[in-house]
């Protein structure tokens, strides 16, 4: 509605000057210039119209875009926002700390992964890792200090036992 008004009372306005101009050739670049200006506002208008409309529309679900930097590495299984929550990955942390000491470890468990039959020494010394991580879980899950002083404990008693 107000778009007709508008248009209306542009053209209205644009004879009226447009008559009180004598010469042809000025009449005539003026009312070009005056069609191009109703043009470039039209434009705008219709613009901004259509950017009004479709804002909020959400638009066709494109393809998955590519895949960005991997983020920064948390803490190796502490957890930081509570003091009470101990350790949060205790039977990864103390097989980690195992497989760096007794590097035959990490060949039995890759066997009983891939369910692979032990020998009879094999057996031997994973159940003996295994009654070692069974009286080390309920430590680990209780204990409030840094992972870093966890695994030096481990480590301590590792090289008491050897």
């Amino acid at each position: 509605m107000y778009y007709w008004i508008y248009a209306v009372l542009y053209i209205f306005f644009t004879i009226i000057i447009g008559q009180l101009l004598i010469e042809q050739n000025l009449k005539l670049i003026y009312f070009l210039i005056m069609l191009l200006l109703y043009v470039s506002i039209n434009n705008i208008y219709f613009s901004v119209l259509y950017y009004i409309k479709l804002r909020n529309h959400k638009g066709i679900k494109g393809d998955r875009g590519v895949p960005g930097k991997p983020g920064e590495p948390g803490s190796n299984g502490t957890c930081i926002m509570s003091k009470t929550c101990g350790i949060a990955n205790c039977k990864k942390l103390i097989d980690d700390t195992l497989v760096k000491k007794f590097p035959e470890y990490k060949r039995i468990v890759g066997k009983t992964s891939n369910n692979l039959q032990l020998n009879r020494k094999e057996q031997k010394i994973l159940e003996h890792i295994n009654q070692y991580i069974a009286i080390l879980m309920p430590k680990c899950e209780s204990y409030e200090g840094k992972t870093k002083e966890f695994i030096d404990i481990i480590e301590e008693t590792l090289s008491d036992d050897s």
